[in-house]
């Protein structure tokens, strides 16, 4: 490989190309036996078939000068076959510097809180959920703002809070039944609704009540400045950042719900 820090190698690489690699290496590691890409191109874009076992992760429709900065980067080795195909595999020097991504980017809860932020912050959700957008921004510029506060704490569980409640009814529609300050309600009434498998019903059930509880724990936040002569703990930054990041899981789930209105 080039003597280049990992750091600058991921500042020059394609993004595309580095989403690729993540993928490859990862279904390298994950899987057993032959595990070789065998290359297909076509006017749709570039294809690989995997020949390990063990990995499910499909290649499909990417650019295939993809493949060719990787390897030129040494994190692929490429082969030739008789009839001018080629196929890749991840070297040890791809190994190891998929090692260091993961590694670089803190623990896997880090990695769940920067895709949750990734997710609430993009263009999509702004569009579906406006009003949780908004206030989850609010809160969240508030929490890295890393102030404790009695004033900022209540204002970020006055946004937490209206977040949960925007969400609800964004997602759930004018006609949900219910009074907007009772999300936890019409969500359970718009699940019941739904009619899904048993199985898919236990899990949003309990989203439901995943809700309930991040809504109290919001509310808490937001009347931080009424319970300090009640002889509770003092909030906490930790406690703030888990409200925060519960309250956008939660809210990211009611907007995957949108796809299952029932008709």
């Amino acid at each position: 490989m080039n003597e280049i820090p990992y750091d600058d190698l991921v500042a020059r690489m394609p993004p595309d190309a580095l989403e690729l690699f993540q993928e490859m290496a990862a279904a390298h590691l994950e899987s057993t036996g032959n595990r070789l890409f065998i290359r297909t191109d076509s006017l749709a874009g570039t294809g690989m078939t995997f020949t390990g076992d063990g990995s499910n992760r499909e290649f499909d429709g990417f650019d295939g000068g993809a493949l060719e900065e990787l390897a030129g980067w040494s994190l692929l080795r490429v082969s030739y076959g008789s009839r001018g195909s080629e196929s890749y595999r991840v070297t040890g020097e791809g190994q190891l510097f998929f090692r260091w991504l993961k590694e670089s980017r803190g623990s896997a809860p880090a990695q769940v809180e920067d895709e949750v932020q990734k997710v609430v912050n993009s263009a999509q959700f702004a569009l579906s959920c406006p009003g949780a957008a908004r206030h989850l921004s609010e809160a969240f510029g508030l929490l890295w703002s890393g102030e404790t506060n009695d004033q900022v704490v209540s204002e970020i569980g006055d946004h937490l809070r209206k977040a949960l409640m925007d969400a609800t009814s964004e997602v759930l529609g004018d006609e949900a039944r219910g009074s907007q300050e009772k999300p936890i309600d019409r969500l359970e009434r718009h699940l019941e609704d739904l009619q899904l498998p048993s199985r898919e019903s236990g899990v949003l059930i309990q989203l439901a009540e995943l809700a309930r509880s991040v809504l109290s724990l919001d509310h808490r936040l937001n009347h931080i400045r009424d319970e300090a002569d009640t002889g509770r703990a003092e909030v906490s930054w930790e406690e703030v950042r888990r409200a925060a990041f519960t309250t956008a899981f939660v809210c990211y789930e009611l907007d995957r719900l949108q796809v299952r209105r029932p008709t």
